[in-house]
């Protein structure tokens, strides 16, 4: 016959063993949920042994899934390289212009004129039609359309230049959400596991204070755990949907599953950057724009046909007056001459534009200078990033290495009820912490060597499969 205190005991004890029962079917209940689900939904259920970057990009389907290149091509439309592509056709058109001043220009004309004069008494009105056309060619500027020419050609080539950066520039961003997006994926998936965890351990807990077993304490603090993994799992939540958002600004296109890809190696070269290339283009057009002013003379041929009609002045009289009016008002005129304009003074404004440009050019020929050692310094800056970020890897591996021994040791003694269950929990955490960090290291890994492709002016195409 067992006494009072004996039954006490073997309650609590059949309590610890049906909780920890129910804990166990709580964590390893194993639902491989492939697809993402709403923000408001775990992106799956993993179990103990199981590793969260082998389930980054696994879905149920392949229905919309992009990889890093599909992603960069789909870039390509951005909206900002759009604008790009327009700047450089509005340089172009600019350009064009200039070529068009090599052509003579053409004008026609149209006057009326109603003169009355008075003597004795006023004479019947007299009125005078005239239709004109003109022709101007200039064959000399001094040579003002051809530095025109040349400058606009450097500011066409500019503009390429500007877009190809431009466009390199939205690839980095895109590469940069892209490891973003399955690094805070990672952390949202670890975080997951901690609530699961939490929210069993807070069930079995539970159930021991309903028998008078536990504190409240013990409760309330577990509470309190699970709310604070809720809210930053909530979080994490949110900064995943705004990389998602981001990566649909810069790709038009509606994020939903990504494809995780590598980057290859970069090899060690240093190309000048498009974006020094284009500062040099826009130098070179100042320099060319100082020849444009010019002090030679302008050079022109012209040629200028009038039409006389309806003429009153015409009649059919053939009168003095009329015939004296035929002499000063021909019915078909045609006036052909060489005009040379040659400005000989201008206060010196000429010269003072002339030393404007030059200013100009060599403010540029400073800021291209600067461009060129930042360069270098970022290509060292990057190229040491790399290391740093292999060695980051090594150590993120280590630590999560000694993670998963340190939770293998737990987990036996948890199943042997040699340590509680908070202990079992800490020690789960820890390994998921782990992983998400060594998860952040590979991705760190990744955009680094994006970042060296960028600064040492190589393109970052080539470098993805």
């Amino acid at each position: 016959m067992l006494n009072y205190g004996e039954n006490k005991m073997l309650f609590k004890k059949y309590l610890i063993i049906f909780s920890i029962f129910y804990v166990y079917l709580s964590a390893n209940d194993i639902t491989i949920q492939k697809e993402p689900k709403p923000l408001n939904e775990v992106f799956t259920t993993i179990g103990p042994n199981a590793e969260i970057k082998n389930m980054l990009d696994v879905y149920d389907n392949n229905d919309g899934v992009l990889d890093l290149k599909s992603l960069l091509e789909k870039a390509k439309d951005n909206y900002t390289l759009q604008g790009k592509n327009i700047a450089i056709k509005e340089a172009e058109a600019t350009r064009d212009s200039v070529i068009g001043s090599y052509i003579p220009s053409l004008d026609i004309g149209y006057s009326f004129n109603s003169t009355k004069s008075y003597i004795n008494s006023w004479n019947k009105a007299f009125n005078a039609h005239q239709a004109q056309a003109s022709a101007n060619w200039v064959i000399f500027d001094g040579a003002s359309r051809e530095f025109s020419l040349l400058s606009n050609n450097a500011l066409v080539r500019a503009a390429i230049a500007d877009k190809g950066y431009s466009q390199e520039s939205v690839f980095l961003q895109v590469i940069s959400y892209y490891y973003q997006y399955f690094s805070i994926k990672g952390q949202i998936i670890a975080m997951e596991q901690k609530k699961v965890n939490i929210a069993a351990n807070v069930a079995r807990v539970q159930v021991l204070y309903d028998a008078g077993l536990e504190p409240l304490d013990s409760l309330e603090a577990l509470k309190a755990e699970l709310s604070s993994t809720e809210y930053q799992l909530e979080s994490l939540r949110l900064d995943f949907e705004q990389t998602k958002l981001q990566l649909s600004l810069f790709t038009n296109t509606n994020i939903d599953k990504l494809k995780l890809n590598e980057i290859k190696k970069p090899e060690e070269k240093e190309i000048q950057s498009l974006n020094i290339t284009m500062q040099e283009e826009q130098a070179l057009s100042v320099e060319y724009q100082i020849g444009t002013l010019t002090y030679w003379p302008t050079i022109s041929l012209f040629d200028t046909y009038y039409w006389n009609f309806k003429n009153n002045a015409l009649d059919v009289y053939g009168t003095q007056e009329s015939s004296f009016s035929m002499e000063q008002h021909p019915r078909h005129q045609n006036v052909f001459g060489l005009s040379i304009t040659w400005n000989i003074f201008s206060g010196f404004s000429t010269n003072r534009q002339k030393e404007a440009f030059k200013l100009a050019n060599l403010r540029m020929q400073k800021d291209i200078a600067y461009a060129k050692e930042e360069q270098k310094n970022n290509i060292k800056f990057y190229k040491s990033s790399i290391l740093a970020a292999l060695s980051q890897i090594d150590s993120a591996k280590a630590s999560l290495k000694s993670a998963t021994i340190a939770f293998d040791t737990v987990a036996q003694k948890y199943l042997s009820q040699l340590v509680s269950y908070n202990t079992y929990l800490d020690a789960l955490i820890m390994k998921y912490n782990a992983e998400s960090t060594y998860i952040q290291s590979l991705n760190n890994y990744e955009l680094q060597k994006a970042n060296y492709i960028f600064y040492s002016g190589q393109m970052l195409l080539d470098y993805i499969n």
